[in-house]
């Protein structure tokens, strides 16, 4: 593979679009602020997915590789409530690479980010011996101000999307960022805090609790235990409930809202289940509420990079 090959495929591949004024080609990219932002507030996101990290490129194949490192991108415009309107990929290919995978991965980086009307505008491309790193960076924006981590206020409900736990048996590579679901809630009522699940609630939900100053209590009972928790269970014989709490990779919303705003949410939006899980508390502490009624220690569990010792 020569790099020049594939940047004159990509440049010559890529669609005209009217919010790019300056397009794949120049040495930066223009992109227009549309009307609707709210405050004039663009919104940045970078992140990176690697190779026996994020994805097994020998299992998974460069499309799944692209798609996933665009969508956990994604994932973070829909944990602020902001529409994506432009992502750009730098892509270190591995040497043996051929051309025509290189093609897929940038293709499904493409079309991934497409679903949500948001053009591949730019990025790099380098060519070296080491395993496939993709780093995605997107640009978004809020029609109202985007919704931090720190809004929680005392007595709020906890509220996640869809299922969860399990998503290395397969979701990890194919989940749909919530952006669509993030846009509606705003409709509804007024939602005071969010984040993504990239690392599991067990991870997650003390960094929202942290930023907000406030501790939380979540029941066993109600966790949304997905179908693929449930059979890593019977695998590993750690619980399903610990699966929900602590696997990570679920790329779900996990927001607070008030008491009455909650009252007001459907069971389905967009056609993700919504789950109230429990409540914002007092304290700075977690608890897991058992069945029998007991709080729990909060776990310790999800996903962190870690390096090793010198």
């Amino acid at each position: 593979m020569r790099e020049n090959d594939l940047l004159h495929w990509l440049t010559h591949s890529t669609r005209p679009d009217a919010a790019v004024p300056v397009p794949i080609g120049d040495d930066m990219a223009a992109v227009a602020i549309p009307p609707h932002a709210a405050a004039g507030l663009a919104l940045l996101k970078i992140d990176q997915a690697l190779d026996g990290v994020h994805f097994n490129l020998a299992t998974c194949g460069p499309a799944a590789a692209g798609r996933k490192a665009v969508n956990r991108c994604l994932s973070d415009c829909a944990a602020m409530a902001a529409a994506p309107a432009a992502i750009m990929v730098s892509v270190a290919l591995p040497a043996h690479m051929p051309l025509a995978a290189a093609q897929a991965l940038l293709t499904a980086c493409r079309n991934a980010a497409a679903e949500f009307n948001c053009p591949l505008v730019g990025g790099d491309t380098a060519i070296w011996q080491q395993p496939l790193v993709i780093t995605v960076s997107a640009l978004g924006f809020a029609t109202q101000r985007p919704v931090q981590r720190r809004g929680a206020q005392l007595a709020d409900a906890i509220v996640v999307s869809g299922k969860l736990g399990g998503s290395i048996l397969g979701r990890h590579l194919t989940f749909t960022p919530r952006i669509k679901l993030a846009s509606l809630l705003q409709t509804i009522a007024p939602v005071h805090s969010m984040m993504d699940l990239s690392d599991g609630l067990a991870a997650d939900l003390p960094r929202l609790a942290e930023a907000s100053g406030l501790g939380a209590i979540v029941d066993e009972a109600k966790l949304p235990v997905h179908p693929d928790a449930i059979q890593l269970a019977k695998q590993d014989g750690r619980s399903p409930a610990q699966h929900a709490l602590c696997d990570g990779e679920d790329y779900e919303l996990l927001f607070t809202l008030s008491p009455h705003g909650a009252a007001q949410l459907p069971t389905h939006l967009a056609d993700v289940p919504l789950t109230i899980i429990g409540e914002m508390t007092r304290p700075p502490e977690l608890y897991v509420r058992s069945p029998d009624g007991m709080l729990q220690p909060w776990p310790v569990g999800g996903f962190e990079h870690r390096g090793t010792a010198p």
